[in-house]
Order: structure tokens, then C-alpha cells, then sequence
């Protein structure tokens, strides 16, 4: 089996992040999932992005709203139930908790696994006050939070240490374990806490190898940021692949490619 834990769908008018995407399709993920044998997938929607590449907050009459994108992905799901699952992208520079949100997660817990959160696209720290609400209902309702890493003084993984103490029942995966790094300091944060997991998506075949090393293979997810480089993002995985089936033990393997989401997002 092969769980993907981050991928990515939906459409905004204006492009975001380093890659510049604007629209991902939901049939090129599903196209992609055919192709490379991907059994299931944690998809959230990039409609979650309130900044642009050059981060310039996106004007209201552009931005999708978070229940409207949530019930697209949860939409999503449905029709490919079994495969899909939906982590909610959420918006906290330009909205909040309420309770429509929290009566729409209680209605959707067969289709949603969890929450994403990307500082750097919502231009807020992931210790500012306005995450706050977010990370109390996720605690609140037991949903682990995906949280994008990289050192910007946004994203930066001390500051999903930090949440992880705040909040130690509640189980946070630090995706890209600080992207364009060396990962060493969200490996060893990674190592030091109970509550704070990983994921493989731009990070080299080498420093996942030595992620699991230092912090074992119960603590590393197989993500790929699908299908943000098209429908052959997962031949850029491939090597990776390999080289956990061929150079770990089953068990190990298993735990990073699929078990470990299973057990973690359900």
C-alpha cells in the first residue's frame, strides 16, 4: 500500500508560492493516484492560500471562501471515497473560527482527517495569536494539524515546537521538515517530541534516511506536495520509493509509506 499525505487540488485567480500554481486539478490528482498505483491521498485545497507569489494579500472579490473550498474537498472525498481524505486549509489572516466551521467538521468526520496550516501563504507566523483558535479546535476535536515548514520566520519549525508543547495531546506533521535546510533542526525537534512528526516532500532520499535513523520510522510520512509538478509529480518520488523498500527492513518501510498516516489521521 502507498498513502500519500499531502497533496494538493483547486483553483484561485492568482498564483501562489515558489511554483506559481493557480490551478490543480482533482482529476490529475485522481489521474496521477491511477498512474503511479497511489492507493489513497490526504488532499487540502490551495484556495487556503490568502497571499500570492509575491506576498501580496489577494483582494476579497478573489479569495475563496474556507467553507466553500472545504465543501468542495469534502465533495472530492465523497466521490472517490476510500481514497481521499481532506485536510482543511485554513485562512487565519482573513477569517476565524465560528461556529458554521465547527458544525461543518462535526456533519464531515467520515471525510476529514485533519487540518493544514501554511504560515508563509497566509503571511502569519505559525506562534502568532490568530492560529490560536484553529489549534484549539483542533485539539478540541482530536484532528492532527499539518503545518508547511521552512525557515522564513513564518514557518520556521521552532515555532511547531513551541505549539506542540502548548497543545501535548495534539499530534503536529512538519511537512518538508523545514524546506530548502538541511532538515537538521526539524529532524532533531522531530526526535524531542512525542507529539511532532514528518514528511518526505522536497526533502533528499538522504536526510529522510537519516531522519529515520535519528527519530525512527514511526515518525517520518511519505508526502509528495502532488500534483503541484503535474501528473508525474511521483516520478520525482520514485528513487525514494525504492530505496525505502530496498534499504529498510519491511516494518520500517511500511511505517513511512503508509501505516504511520493510517495511524495517525485514521
Amino acid at each position: 500500500m502507498l498513502i500519500d499525505s499531502h497533496t494538493h487540488i483547486g483553483h484561485i485567480l492568482y498564483p501562489v508560492g515558489k511554483n506559481r500554481v493557480f490551478d490543480l486539478p482533482a482529476e490529475q490528482l485522481i489521474g496521477a493516484m491511477d498512474k503511479y498505483s497511489v492507493d489513497r491521498v490526504l488532499v487540502s485545497g490551495i484556495e487556503g492560500a490568502e497571499f500570492d507569489s509575491s506576498m501580496n494579500l489577494a483582494p476579497a472579490s478573489m479569495q475563496v471562501r474556507q467553507l466553500d473550498a472545504f465543501r468542495r474537498q469534502v465533495d472530492f472525498a465523497r466521490t472517490n471515497k476510500g481514497r481521499v481524505g481532506v485536510l482543511l486549509w485554513v485562512k487565519p489572516y482573513t477569517e476565524t473560527v465560528n461556529g458554521d466551521l465547527e458544525q461543518f467538521i462535526t456533519s464531515n468526520r467520515d471525510c476529514i482527517a485533519g487540518f493544514k496550516m501554511h504560515p508563509a501563504l497566509s503571511n502569519t507566523a505559525f506562534n502568532d495569536v490568530r492560529f490560536q483558535p484553529y489549534l484549539e479546535l483542533a485539539d478540541r476535536l482530536n484532528m492532527p494539524v499539518q503545518v508547511h515548514t521552512e525557515k522564513d520566520g513564518l514557518s520556521d519549525p521552532s515555532y511547531v515546537a513551541e505549539a506542540a508543547a502548548a497543545f501535548p495531546d495534539l499530534d503536529f506533521v512538519m511537512v518538508h521538515m523545514g524546506l530548502g535546510t538541511d532538515n537538521l533542526e526539524a529532524i532533531n525537534i522531530i526526535r524531542d517530541n512525542a507529539n511532532i512528526y514528518g514528511d518526505t516532500c522536497e526533502v533528499e532520499i538522504d536526510n529522510v534516511f537519516k531522519a529515520v535513523e535519528v527519530c525512527g520510522s514511526e515518525k517520518i510520512l511519505f508526502g509528495t506536495d502532488a500534483v503541484v509538478h503535474g501528473t508525474d509529480t511521483y516520478k520525482r518520488y520514485q528513487a525514494l520509493i525504492e530505496a525505502l523498500r530496498s534499504r529498510l527492513n519491511k516494518k520500517d518501510a511500511d511505517n513511512i509509506l503508509y501505516a504511520n498516516c493510517l495511524r495517525l489521521f485514521g
